[in-house]
């Protein structure tokens, strides 16, 4: 691919499809040890079997059900109340450093497509009367500064947590335990071995099992409550596991958008907030769904339905790109004059402006990445690319620059890294392709969140490594 090379090269239409772990082991400070972060428990109860989509409302539990999707609850639970009492959580000055760092840094990371920025705001405001949020920001913001040993204690101390409440009677609806488990999945996300990408993804089953036992018909993408706004980065989570090995997302897309972004009309400042976000949740919906239409290799539709499938797919996501607010679109952009970059300049006026334009385009290149119809699994070309190659290239190049350009939008980044085993492959500039290296080193050093394995991944793919 790079033309400093051979005459020809093999060009991969789209990486091989990386193994997910699911080890029913615990991660703690990069090690494994033999015990389930899940144990069989209350409200765990019937989720305790291998999934292969979670969130799919067929697969039932021994137990219960609800009358509104067919979702299983545990019939029995235990009668046990929570023992902490509203404000009587000590916080020491070191806890209050790091959550002081969780509420300037990091509750970004969560709040990606909140224009609410509940996580930010909400959450360390909570510490102070709850032991579970207290102990999860803690560990998560301890990590992230790599105080490894204040990570590990109250990763502990959060999990032993996590396990006592998962067996009350209120598990199912706790808000608080839910935004401790999605906190949790950062965490373990920050422990994945660098080298490796080994993720146990076992925050991630954690959040699928309590989000889909509690599951109604309808999501309000507008996230009014910290319940919803946990939903929606459990997407963007799992949609981060999907795209890197290439399977269908764990989420139950009989799910309904209500009310639809283009259905809220309020122009009242607060409720602006709302339409922001529920805009930005359209987004990041149509990506998730457009993967679990690329990844799903299980289907039994015909080739005149699955390509009406890919067609209405097109459709929401360039109707989504045609209605969304002007407030979207960057501020400014065009070619990068002041360095040597390869990519393009953009500027935005906030997180989820930025992370719904790399969704969107994430969607367009899954789509023509994976448009139904005849093809080669692999062909031959003298350093050149299709027209659909150029095209997707175009879109990652989109990508690229606006996560050169906004590097303290930490969403953006993790949507940049697992978008690249897609585009990645093609990408045949030896310029363009030290820049990527060089954002994938950069994010490591700065953020933690490990790179070193996409870094060797791409290597290997490129023919260097």
């Amino acid at each position: 691919m790079d033309g400093s090379g051979d005459d020809e090269d093999v060009i991969l239409l789209a990486p091989a499809p990386r193994q997910s772990n699911h080890d029913p082991a615990v991660i703690t400070a990069g090690q494994t040890i033999q015990t389930s972060v899940y144990p069989p428990g209350k409200a765990t109860e019937g989720f305790q079997q291998p999934l292969t989509s979670p969130f799919l409302p067929q697969i039932t539990s021994p137990a219960s059900s609800l009358a509104s999707g067919g979702v299983s609850v545990p019939s029995v639970f235990s009668t046990a109340l929570p023992t902490e009492q509203p404000g009587h959580v000590p916080v020491t000055r070191h806890d209050a450093k790091l959550v002081h760092h969780f509420a300037e840094h990091l509750g970004r990371w969560l709040d990606g497509t909140d224009a609410s920025r509940q996580f930010t705001l909400r959450v360390p405001d909570q510490v102070g009367r709850c032991s579970i949020l207290l102990h999860a920001v803690v560990c998560f913001a301890a990590r992230h500064l790599r105080d490894d040993a204040a990570a590990e204690e109250a990763y502990q101390a959060c999990l032993a947590l996590v396990i006592e409440r998962l067996n009350l009677n209120t598990a199912l609806h706790d808000v608080d335990l839910l935004c401790a488990i999605v906190i949790l999945r950062f965490f373990e996300q920050l422990n994945v071995p660098t080298s490796s990408g080994a993720d146990q993804e076992q925050h991630l089953a954690g959040t699928s099992a309590i989000l889909r036992s509690s599951q109604t018909a309808t999501v309000d993408p507008s996230a009014p409550t910290l319940r919803e706004a946990a939903f929606w980065v459990y997407v963007r989570q799992t949609l981060y596991n999907a795209t890197i090995t290439q399977q269908p997302p764990n989420i139950d897309f009989t799910l309904q958008l209500h009310p639809l972004p283009s259905a809220m009309t309020d122009d009242h400042s607060l409720a602006k907030l709302g339409v922001e976000t529920a805009w930005a949740n359209q987004a990041t919906w149509n990506c998730a769904r457009v993967a679990n239409f690329c990844f799903d290799r299980n289907t039994t539709a015909g080739p005149a339905s699955r390509m009406q499938h890919w067609q209405d797919l097109w459709n929401s996501v360039e109707s989504w790109k045609a209605n969304r607010p002007v407030s979207f679109d960057p501020i400014w952009s065009g070619p990068d004059d002041d360095s040597d970059s390869q990519f393009p300049e953009m500027y935005f006026t906030a997180d989820w402006h930025a992370v719904a334009f790399g969704y969107y385009h994430f969607c367009c290149i899954l789509l023509l990445n994976y448009k139904p119809g005849p093809k080669f699994a692999m062909r031959f070309a003298r350093h050149k690319l299709s027209d659909l190659d150029n095209q997707v290239l175009d879109h990652a190049r989109a990508i690229c620059g606006s996560c050169k350009s906004s590097p303290e939008c930490i969403t953006n980044l993790i949507t940049f890294c697992h978008t690249i085993f897609i585009w990645g492959p093609l990408l045949y500039s030896q310029a363009e392709r030290a820049e990527v290296l060089s954002i994938l080193t950069n994010l490591e050093r700065n953020q933690r969140w490990p790179t070193e394995w996409i870094l060797n991944a791409l290597k290997l793919e490129w023919g260097n490594g």
